[in-house]
């Protein structure tokens, strides 16, 4: 019996000591990381998973390449070279990509992403979190909850705006837009191939060029620049025009200032700069304008947040409105009000 145990003993140890060799090799190429406090690490090889807390930082460079990394707490990641499969970033981190790969990005909670180079396949932005988009490549960007997308630069296949989010567009290229839900999309330049307006959201143009423009849904669109081909207006959207020298064609007509029909609208920006816009539907239930920019109103494309008097502007204002509720506290009993 103690020769059995004595076996059994040995052939056990022998068994944690080969795991024990086997374990670390198995390790090489495909561990895990995670950083925490002020920790930083250079990842230059294969990793499975990684975490970063706090305000730590991770580089992602030659070599290097993680397939589920998760920044939390004000963390940042940058992505010089190598490949991210699978990228979540939490609480008001920071992804900065310069190069590489990264295939998926969904950035949460304040978080922000910058895309200088590289490539990125689906990004998903919500709950007030930032996209600047200045080179690079990305596939599909989805922004949500009064989420902001920049892009100066870099081409962009397919987005789509929900829920009060912000696009301005300055440079690049966008193959699709989709604005939905109460979404503002300023564009001063760059080029968009086709641009959907949904759900009362609202599109200002002023610069570059747009070859496309569909509009539903009580959604507002207002044209001061750039140029624009095709115009489809459905339901009870408006579309507004502001230049000089009107002409219509091809059975469409003025009544007023409105355009009823469809055919081809010929006019001036104000700084002379010609234009042709076919105008290929126009419901009945739709508004279509054409302004002289002499009438030209201002008009608010978007009441900011802490607007408190609704002149779409912030100012000192809005700050004695502020000011005259201070310390103002209902909470019963009283004495729980400055605990």
């Amino acid at each position: 019996m103690y020769k059995q145990n004595s076996f059994i003993t040995r052939y056990c140890l022998a068994v944690v000591v080969m795991l024990a060799l086997l374990g670390p090799l198995a390790g090489v190429g495909r561990g895990n990381f995670v950083l925490w406090d002020d920790q930083q690490l250079t990842v230059n090889s294969s990793h499975s998973t990684g975490v970063l807390y706090d305000t730590s930082r991770a580089f992602i460079v030659t070599g290097g390449s993680v397939n589920y990394l998760y920044a939390n707490n004000s963390s940042t990641v940058d992505i010089t070279d190598g490949s991210v499969s699978n990228l979540y970033a939490y609480n008001s981190s920071d992804v900065n990509i310069t190069g590489g790969s990264l295939y998926y990005l969904s950035a949460l909670d304040y978080s922000t992403v910058d895309i200088s180079g590289g490539y990125v396949g689906d990004l998903y932005a919500y709950n007030s979190s930032d996209v600047n988009i200045t080179s690079g490549s990305v596939s599909y960007l989805y922004a949500n909850n009064s989420s902001t997308v920049d892009i100066s630069g870099g081409s962009l296949y397919y987005l789509i705006v929900y829920n009060s989010s912000d696009v301005n567009i300055s440079g690049g290229s966008l193959s699709s837009l989709s604005a939905l839900d109460y979404s503002t999309v300023d564009i001063s330049g760059g080029s968009v191939s086709s641009l959907d307006a949904y759900s009362s959201s609202t599109v200002n143009i002023s610069g570059g060029s747009l070859s496309s423009l569909i509009v539903y849904n009580s959604s507002d669109v207002n044209i001061s620049g750039g140029s624009l081909d095709y115009v489809y207006a459905y339901d009870s959207s408006v579309v507004t025009l502001y230049g000089q020298n009107f002409r219509v064609g091809g059975g469409l007509a003025f009544d007023g200032e409105r355009l009823v029909g469809t055919g081809f609208l010929i006019g001036e920006w104000m700084d002379g700069t010609g234009w042709v816009m076919n105008i290929l539907a126009n419901a009945s239930t739709a508004t279509i304008l054409a302004i002289p920019e002499s009438a030209h109103k201002p008009f608010c494309a978007k009441y900011p947040r802490m607007d408190f008097n609704g002149d779409c502007k912030v100012d000192f204002a809005d700050f004695a409105i502020m000011a005259s509720s201070w310390l103002e506290c209902n909470l019963v009993p009283q004495s729980t009000c400055w605990e």
